[in-house]
């Protein structure tokens, strides 16, 4: 596509240079340029995209797009307000993703992103039979029979339009997990999804969004920006957000789910063991029953929040059931690690108050015995959740184990410090920075009819300390402690 083709519908504040180039690709990052891209500049949290444009111009970009004049430039450019905006439409106009036969399924919420964004994809796979369905999540990328892992929940929509303009077959349909800084930083610009689903929202990424007003405003635009004008939207109105987000979209087709006599999808009845879920709901007068292989009494929401997606899209409940007997554990989801043990050891992402309250809840109903949890907090984001995660652990657990999460630049004890603060000094805790250590103090603490909660990092393969990623799995490292402990039985 030729360059004034391209920017034909833009809203242009300046432009310069008369040429009209060929466009091969559309960029954000100066180190993938190749000849023929335009280069997009993005203002960033530490740096400027605006200090990189020599740069694509020497490694080849024929264009340049700026939020700011650009009068020294040597290819065309042009002026626009937001050029994030302007990256997403712009890529989804070069790569020709009209989407027309694609269902965009986003997911937003605190909690309960990934786990449904599962339930939607085997779900859409069931209804799409020899077709691929895509999904962009926190746990990884899938593209078909390609898979790739997350460097962030919510990837460029630039990016993931280039992976569907380069893909053999284009998806049937598309699931994403839909993250509150994609959406205030409009990073899934050029999406108009069919579905959008709201989970929950309690209190995280107070580090960028400052305040829990602002947070909420930036998971609703899923609902206000992003979703089709005959889009709808699947509402958790147990959530005290979800109740306000319900009231405020005026014209939206909305199908809502929780235990209050007001929703569409009523939930009636469940039971939930180690062995998975089941679930009575109630819509339109009548009442259908599913079964998962999920635990918690969390995922009771999950699988409502699908059987109301279902009633959006006039799906059987019998073609849902398929698709749930069909589902894997989710990864790091309640993901119970087998060893050789007279108690339970489950990993778990949970990395909120919130989700820890959830965690611990379902564990204590499913446990005879002690619920141990090892936890820590991420370096370099919410301080005021460091405590808050603590309180829930102490009114949750009976012992705790408080470790390093991904410390990140931070100092580990400073962070250890701050969650202290949480902790009574009468409650049953042990302070362990070294994670490995930590989890094998777990072990050697557990005793018949106990579970050991492992918390915060789920299916990451990695712990950052000081900015540096090193190799490290909870269920790996849960593994080789057990092994160790067989080792050290045998020779004893």
């Amino acid at each position: 596509m030729k360059w004034n083709n391209l920017i034909s519908s833009l809203k242009v504040q300046a432009r310069g240079g008369k040429a009209d180039p060929i466009i091969a690709d559309i960029v954000y990052d100066s180190r993938k340029v190749t000849p023929g891209c335009v280069y997009v500049s993005i203002p960033g949290m530490v740096v400027h995209g605006d200090q990189f444009i020599a740069q694509a111009m020497e490694q080849g970009a024929v264009a340049v797009i700026s939020q700011n004049p650009q009068l020294a430039c040597t290819v065309p450019w042009i002026q626009v307000e937001n050029s994030r905006i302007v990256l997403g439409e712009l890529a989804r106009k070069l790569w020709n993703m009209k989407l027309y036969n694609t269902m965009l399924v986003g997911v937003t919420g605190t909690n309960g992103k990934t786990t449904v964004a599962y339930l939607y994809r085997k779900l859409l796979e069931e209804l799409n039979r020899n077709k691929d369905v895509w999904m962009f999540s926190t746990v990884g990328y899938s593209m078909g029979k390609a898979g790739q892992d997350a460097h962030r929940t919510t990837p460029e929509s630039s990016d993931i339009f280039r992976l569907i303009g380069k893909a053999d077959e284009k998806p049937a349909a598309l699931v994403m997990e839909v993250s509150s800084h994609a959406l205030h930083l409009n990073r899934v610009a050029g999406f108009s999804y069919d579905i959008g689903v709201w989970t929950n929202l309690t209190q995280d990424h107070l580090d960028f969004h400052h305040n829990m007003t602002e947070y909420y405003e930036a998971k609703k635009k899923l609902f206000t920006t992003y979703l089709k004008s005959k889009g709808k939207a699947i509402i958790n109105i147990d959530d005290e957000y979800g109740r306000m987000l319900s009231r405020e979209l005026e014209g939206v087709k909305q199908i809502t789910f929780g235990t209050s006599h007001d929703a569409t999808v009523r939930i009636v009845n469940w039971k939930c063991d180690w062995s998975g879920s089941e679930i009575d709901i109630i819509t339109k007068g009548e009442i259908i029953h599913f079964r998962s292989c999920l635990v918690g009494f969390f995922n009771v929401y999950n699988m409502a929040a699908l059987a109301a997606g279902a009633i959006a899209m006039s799906v059987s409940p019998r073609r849902v059931q398929k698709a749930l007997d069909k589902l894997t554990p989710v990864p790091g989801r309640m993901q119970q690690v087998p060893v050789d043990a007279d108690f339970q050891v489950v990993v778990d992402y949970a990395h909120t108050p919130d989700a820890l309250e959830n965690v611990l809840s379902t564990t204590r109903e499913l446990t005879k015995g002690r619920v141990i949890c090892v936890f820590g907090c991420g370096g370099d984001r919410d301080k005021t959740k460091r405590p808050l995660m603590a309180e829930a652990v102490v009114a949750g657990a009976d012992e705790a184990v408080i470790t390093s999460d991904n410390p990140r630049i931070e100092n580990p004890m400073d962070i250890i410090d701050d969650i202290l603060d949480g902790v009574p000094l009468d409650f049953p805790h042990w302070v362990i920075p070294d994670r490995k250590e930590g989890i094998a103090c777990a072990i050697e603490l557990a005793r018949p009819g106990d579970c050991i909660v492992v918390a915060g990092k789920g299916h990451e393969n990695y712990q950052e300390i000081y900015g540096v990623r090193h190799p490290f799995d909870d269920k790996v490292v849960i593994g080789e402690i057990f092994e160790g402990r067989q080792e050290t039985r045998a020779h004893a």
